[in-house]
């Protein structure tokens, strides 16, 4: 046998599953240490050996029974030990069939009150069950942390707006896992809403980063939630600077949610409008007009005000979409950065002053993604777009600083069938 960590492919052919059972139980009982270990191997590298085996289905069954066997009445503590630990590991990656489970279920609850792994190796199981088990098999560095107890690492995600969450993962955990314990903390139960959100693996910076592809619809709605306040501050919700009353009522709104007060300075009206407006603005015209709805909002709860926020700006253009800025934009002379709005059905790109439809394309009919490179040395990438019939193909691209992210969300978008037929 080759080193198991070197990689899963041997040289030649694979070896035949008759053969690989019959090593089985050498490798177990060296890993147990009931055997003497093969010079130049160490216990991480039969560990993984173990694993690699069991990933053919067709020999799970036998593996699970040959580590009963093992473990049932043997007499070194310690080796026994070492056998569980294998077992509550088996049981985290790959669970046996419908006919061996009942009678897996049924040793490990007898062998509970006395094996305290046990325990652990029925809770790994339920949660392959639930969840299907991880797709890969663990790193020689996961395999070391397992080996000494280190199961538990943190893991920091990235929300959009710049928000961070902090969790722990295990061993065993998987993507939908992290998934329902953030849609827990928004009080989103609805597995169907669920759906919505996905996690995206940022490689240069090792940890996971998490695109939210429909938060403003998603919260609850007793707090505005950040990603839709920062998208309405940063203007990319689209109000128009001629709409005074509509500015000053949104203002009110933020500033009753969070105080009864009703003085404020034009510096502290100037938090709550899009960045993009407030030179555009009149701000004696809008301060006047802020302080007679909170005059109007005397009776309104701080709640009440966020729920009516929320209301408000549901209205808007971009409410829904997740906005990305566009620098510029093939066969169309932009005036200035544009706006491109993506959500479940289409993307559309407007102008952010005159709020005037450039393009709009539905996600069903786009046919491919390609990533450009930048134009100039020191600018953004760009993103193709082919998109069309057979009779009719459309190709145009964007160029924008998150074009990578941008085409990994439409692709989860088509991949997950979110998209409208």
């Amino acid at each position: 046998m080759g080193k198991a960590l070197s990689g899963d492919r041997s040289q030649g052919q694979a070896p035949h599953p008759a053969h690989q059972l019959l090593l089985l139980p050498a490798v177990l009982m060296q890993f147990m240490q009931d055997q003497p270990k093969p010079r130049g191997k160490n216990e991480s590298e039969l560990l993984y050996e173990l694993l690699r085996l069991c990933r053919e289905e067709n020999l799970r069954d036998e593996i699970y029974c040959q580590v009963i066997k093992q473990v049932t009445g043997h007499p070194q503590r310690e080796h026994c030990a070492r056998g569980w630990s294998f077992l509550s590991l088996l049981a985290g990656f790959f669970p046996p069939s419908t006919t061996l489970m009942p009678y897996v279920t049924k040793f490990l609850q007898e062998s509970g009150p006395s094996q305290e792994l046990a325990q652990k190796s029925q809770e790994h199981l339920q949660h392959t069950v639930k969840y299907g088990g991880r797709q890969r098999l663990p790193s020689p560095g996961e395999i070391q942390a397992f080996l000494k107890g280190q199961a538990v690492r943190p893991l920091l995600i990235h929300l959009p707006g710049g928000l961070d969450y902090k969790t722990s993962i295990q061993t065993f955990t998987v993507a939908a896992e992290v998934l329902e314990e953030l849609c827990r903390q928004m009080g989103i139960t609805d597995p169907q809403e669920m759906q919505e959100f996905a996690l995206f693996l940022i490689k240069k910076e090792a940890p996971a980063g998490v695109r939210d592809l429909q938060a403003q619809l998603s919260p609850p709605l007793t707090a505005v939630p950040p990603q839709v306040l920062r998208d309405y501050l940063q203007g990319k919700l689209l109000v128009s600077p001629q709409a005074n009353t509509q500015l000053a009522r949104l203002a009110a709104l933020q500033h009753r949610s969070q105080t009864q007060e009703d003085r404020l300075s034009e510096q502290d009206l100037l938090a709550y409008l899009p960045k993009p407006l407030q030179r555009q603005v009149s701000m004696s015209t809008i301060k006047n007009l802020m302080e007679q709805e909170l005059r109007w909002m005397q009776a309104c709860s701080s709640q009440e005000a966020q729920i009516s926020f929320i209301e408000a700006v549901s209205q808007l253009p971009f409410f829904g979409y997740t906005v990305y800025v566009v620098l510029r934009v093939s066969q169309l002379a932009l005036p200035g950065p544009s706006l491109l709005g993506l959500n479940r059905q289409h993307l559309i790109l407007m102008d952010p002053s005159s709020q005037k439809l450039y393009c709009s394309i539905a996600l069903k009919d786009l046919q491919r993604l390609h990533l450009l490179s930048p134009l100039e040395s020191d600018g953004p990438p760009g993103l193709e777009l082919n998109y069309g019939s057979a009779d009719n193909p459309q190709t145009i691209w964007f160029e924008l600083m998150k074009a990578q992210e941008l085409k990994h969300t439409i692709a989860f978008l088509k991949d997950s069938g979110t998209a409208s037929n």
